[in-house]
């Protein structure tokens, strides 16, 4: 069976615990006597391989991920370690596309002279997959999409957008101009764009006439601390941090991702990471930052 497996992998024959395997047609299939395969007989027989080196100018890379049974005659099914939990597939031969990176465990079981017998953990690390917010920050359609750039502005409300306290802690996205102190005339503001470039991840803020003020680089995670949607971390503060009550101190300081998406970027600056035992939420505050690309 040779199988290619795109992102979901949803061709579940049996699921392995502790007890014995219960599908009964698969035992049927694979009862055989003898003594059952060791161990290290299957894990002999068995690889997982990452063939295709990463490159600049190619999607493909190291996501890409071939799992072979040279025993066939050792019916069972792969454990994936994945992005959302453990996916179980069947099959001798199997190419899985990963759709996150990070580093994750393989091991296969199976069934040898109706014994089940597991094999090692293989040990991979993808870093190679495209994520999504790379697309929404910077504007690049896959890996190979070098030149991309997108440049970000203030967007233009009335109400307290910067110097703001939302009046709910967890930060979920708040409504421009409501439940906020403060109002700040984004015109005032010296530095009024803002450029992630996907290649490198460069990150340059500039002035109102057009300077140059600071050049940096960008990253993120996708943590959510108390419900957000991610951390965006910089080496230079973005356009407007100028004003924040709180102090911008680097990467050990990111903003948090309260919503994003292709036309609107909304982050936090939070006086706190953690809310501390006994505080109510007006007692806490956040600077926000509303953002839409600008139109080149």
């Amino acid at each position: 069976m040779k199988t290619i497996i795109k992102i979901f992998l949803l061709t579940v024959l049996f699921a392995y615990g502790c007890d014995p395997i219960e599908d009964k047609s698969l035992r049927e299939q694979f009862e055989n006597v003898g003594a059952p395969i060791t161990q290290t007989e299957l894990d002999a027989a068995l690889s997982v391989t990452q063939p295709i080196p990463n490159t600049d100018d190619k999607v493909e890379g190291d996501q890409y991920v071939v799992l072979k049974n040279n025993r066939p005659e050792i019916g069972g099914v792969w454990h994936l370690g994945w992005s959302t939990g453990e996916k179980i597939v069947a099959s001798d031969d199997i190419t899985v596309i990963y759709d996150a990176n990070g580093e994750y465990e393989i091991f296969y079981t199976g069934i040898s002279a109706n014994q089940i017998v597991t094999s090692k953990k293989f040990n991979i690390s993808v870093t190679n997959c495209f994520d999504e917010y790379d697309f929404l920050l910077s504007g690049a359609k896959d890996k190979a999409d070098k030149t991309a750039k997108k440049t970000w502005q203030f967007l233009q409300v009335t109400g307290a957008l910067y110097n703001g306290m939302y009046g709910n802690w967890k930060y979920y996205d708040p409504v421009p101009g409501q439940n906020s102190w403060g109002t700040v005339n984004t015109s005032t503001i010296p530095e009024q764009t803002m450029v992630f470039e996907f290649d490198g991840h460069k990150m340059t803020t500039y002035l109102g006439s057009g300077a140059i003020s600071k050049t940096g680089t960008w990253a993120y995670t996708h943590n959510n601390p108390e419900g957000v949607k991610g951390e965006l971390i910089t080496t230079a503060p973005v356009i407007g941090t100028n004003i924040s009550w709180s102090v911008w101190e680097g990467v050990s300081t990111p903003y948090w991702i309260t919503y994003i998406s292709e036309d609107l970027l909304v982050l936090c600056f939070p006086q706190t990471y953690s809310k501390p035992p006994g505080a109510e939420d007006w007692d806490l505050y956040g600077t926000y930052f509303y953002l839409v690309p600008k139109e080149e």
